[in-house]
């Protein structure tokens, strides 16, 4: 598998020297009367893997959302790449900038796809919107490992591995510095989730792309992240390198979670 190499114009360059991949001090946001997250910290490295878990309504969602400028944060800051994204891109030129240091990818790709376009036509409208060359397409439809004859065709017509495949070929176009995995694998097969990790983990090593990862699923933590954050109701409950937290966890709330992980002899009371 070859990585790609970047082709960004010089203004996707400047990124403060030495800064993190991401950094959020103090994030807050209100919902009207439900405060979603609430002071919450942390940090990703240039090349690092943040999992952020926690159970449905924990906030994690809400976080990636401000990340990409879905959502406004209503206190705090967040960096990428050592620029503020708190407040809302100005212009088309700043909101480019953006797309070229921070893309997603969302838990069904089927709904961020066009059902008109192939697979590799999905990739080429993001390197053309990017100034990239078109050429790099098949570069990247390799790098996720794409056949020739999956590459030419429609998402109605491929499985939901490779549609996810497409949507992380898609991302990688725009030569992303940071890599949301919004629940990335959580709607595939088991075999196939294991594939597409595997596949996920390549990409970083060669290419020295950062990840965060939200998730439920501490086994897809433990395979892709360096370090893991726990919320519970918007709140860190605990946080720190993956092997330690999620072997020997302090809090209630984590070993809790890691005790609902179904293993061989699981039972529904156990």
């Amino acid at each position: 598998m070859k990585a790609v190499e970047g082709a960004g114009s010089v203004e996707d360059t400047d990124a403060v020297e030495g800064c993190d991949a991401v950094a959020a001090r103090g994030l807050n946001k209100h919902f009207k009367a439900h405060h979603a997250v609430v002071d919450v910290d942390f940090d990703v490295p240039a090349g690092g893997s943040l999992g952020i878990v926690g159970e449905s309504g924990s906030g994690k969602t809400t976080i990636a959302r401000m990340l990409v400028g879905l959502e406004r944060p209503s206190g705090g800051t967040i960096t990428v790449m050592g620029r503020d994204r708190s407040r809302p891109a100005r212009g088309a030129r700043e909101r480019g900038r953006r797309a070229r240091e921070l893309q997603i990818v969302f838990q069904d790709p089927y709904t961020s796809l066009d059902p008109s376009q192939s697979a590799r036509a999905a990739v080429e409208e993001v390197l053309r919107h990017h100034g990239r060359d078109l050429s790099l397409a098949q570069d990247l439809v390799d790098q996720v490992g794409l056949t020739e004859r999956q590459s030419h065709a429609r998402p109605r017509d491929l499985s939901g591995g490779q549609r996810q495949r497409v949507a992380i070929a898609r991302a990688l176009a725009a030569s992303p510095k940071v890599l949301i995995l919004d629940e990335a694998v959580s709607a595939l097969d088991v075999s196939i989730q294991a594939q597409v990790l595997n596949l996920l983990a390549d990409i970083r090593a060669e290419t020295g792309i950062a990840y965060l990862l939200i998730s439920h699923d501490l086994a897809v933590v433990r395979q892709l992240c360096d370090t893991v954050l726990v919320l519970r109701r918007g709140r860190v409950v605990e946080q720190g390198e993956c092997d330690r937290v999620l072997d020997d966890p302090a809090e209630d709330y984590t070993r809790a979670l890691r005790e609902a992980v179904p293993v061989p002899g699981w039972t529904v009371n156990a």
